[in-house]
């Protein structure tokens, strides 16, 4: 059974999701699920190697500047970021951030997101 078809049959739903090759054949794979408890159940079960790490998941507004903005907040915050993803579809921006636990509220704090 593929990877896909054992989501769907578990009834994972993924909000973010990327893999890469690790040029060994194996994958490392980084997605945000909806419900984490049912997908570290699921990852249990699949026997999957799993290392949780804390995301924020932010899609923007529609007007422009969106990102320089949250960048900004995010410098004023004195906050060091991880890694940043963005993507953009069907004229919605959305990006991940990927911090350290401590900084999770101060972040939010700063972007005034509850």
């Amino acid at each position: 059974m593929s990877f896909a078809n054992k989501l769907r049959t578990a009834d994972i739903e993924l909000l973010s999701f990327s893999t890469q090759s690790n040029g060994d054949g194996t994958a490392t794979m980084r997605c945000i699920p909806e419900r984490d408890s049912q997908f570290k159940d699921f990852a249990t079960s699949a026997e999957l190697s799993e290392n949780e790490e804390v995301a924020i998941h932010i899609t923007g507004c529609e007007t422009g500047g969106d990102f320089i903005r949250m960048l900004e907040k995010i410098a004023t915050a004195n906050l060091s970021l991880n890694e940043i993803e963005a993507v953009s579809i069907s004229g919605k921006t959305s990006w991940i951030l990927w911090l350290d636990k401590e900084h999770v509220n101060t972040l939010l704090d700063q972007l005034h997101i509850s």
